[in-house]
């Protein structure tokens, strides 16, 4: 049996961070410049790291408290799941890069721009100022970048990333897709048709909930019976409305958070939808 330590572990910092970025946001600009004063007596152990174009700086977030008083956190002890924006489920706090991490350990790579002394000016360093810095560490693209590395789908869209994973991650990635593939198929049963029977659909949601409709309907936007309505919000205010030849239904969901895709397609539809409601064509 693995015994994990539970005692505190005493470190001294070696620096602190003097930045404009004074109060704890949601948000943080990539490009902003600050400087790290490390202590006096460690300039000698900063010779030839001007010579590098990046490092990595380990740092303590010491004022976490008003990060979690900005997410309307009450709880003692830190959240470790993090809801998924624009998704109907959470994720674990080690695969996000949020601010609340339970050892209040906080680290970044940063654009070194240069060295004085002991002043370290560097681009891009998302701690606040006063942070007190633990310790840095030269960056090597040998051995410190991963071009093969795997990042789930949904992660790159929401933060706008060029590059995705080469893999389907189902479990981290699908719920919403889950959640539009039942919702899509409910509508067909309901409406008494098979796949590609439909006459239009219209979605209102997340873009994984309207490729799971589009996969089980068959509408399409390439087949020009498919509408997208993008909403960033809760699946409270997520419909499919899926008219055929004579009637159309109108699909709403629960504002429900799911653990996974297998939970979505486990639970009944009394969790999954709000209403479901029949109505003859209007168009017809």
């Amino acid at each position: 049996m693995v015994v994990v330590p539970t005692e505190p572990v005493s470190i001294m910092p070696v620096g602190v961070v003097v930045s404009d970025f004074k109060e704890c946001s949601r948000t943080y600009d990539y490009n902003k410049e600050s400087i790290i004063y490390m202590r006096e007596d460690l300039t000698d152990a900063l010779i030839g790291v001007e010579y590098f174009s990046h490092i990595h700086v380990i740092y303590y977030q010491h004022r976490r408290e008003d990060w979690f008083k900005l997410i309307e956190w009450e709880q003692k002890e830190p959240p470790l799941t993090i809801p998924f924006a624009s998704e109907p489920a959470c994720q674990g706090v080690y695969s996000t890069r949020s601010p609340s991490r339970p050892s209040a350990m906080g680290s970044c790579v940063v654009e070194l721009l240069k060295l004085e002394g002991n002043r370290l000016y560097v681009k891009g360093l998302d701690a606040i100022d006063g942070t007190p810095v633990l310790d840095i560490k030269i960056y090597i693209p040998h051995y410190d970048a991963f071009p093969l590395a795997e990042t789930p789908l949904n992660w790159c869209m929401s933060h706008e990333l060029i590059t995705t994973s080469r893999h389907f991650h189902w479990d981290t990635v699908n719920v919403s897709l889950t959640l539009g593939l039942r919702t899509g198929a409910k509508a067909l049963q309901v409406l008494g048709i098979s796949r590609g029977e439909a006459v239009r659909a219209t979605v209102v949601g997340g873009h994984f909930f309207a490729q799971g409709i589009e996969g089980a309907t068959g509408c399409s936007v390439l087949r020009g019976n498919f509408s997208f309505e993008e909403l960033r919000t809760s699946p409270k205010q997520w419909k499919l409305i899926l008219t055929g030849k004579d009637c159309e239904v109108e699909i709403r969901l629960n504002d429900h958070i799911y653990a996974s895709a297998a939970e979505v397609l486990e639970v009944g539809e009394q969790v999954l939808f709000a209403s479901v409601q029949l109505r003859e064509n209007p168009q017809r």
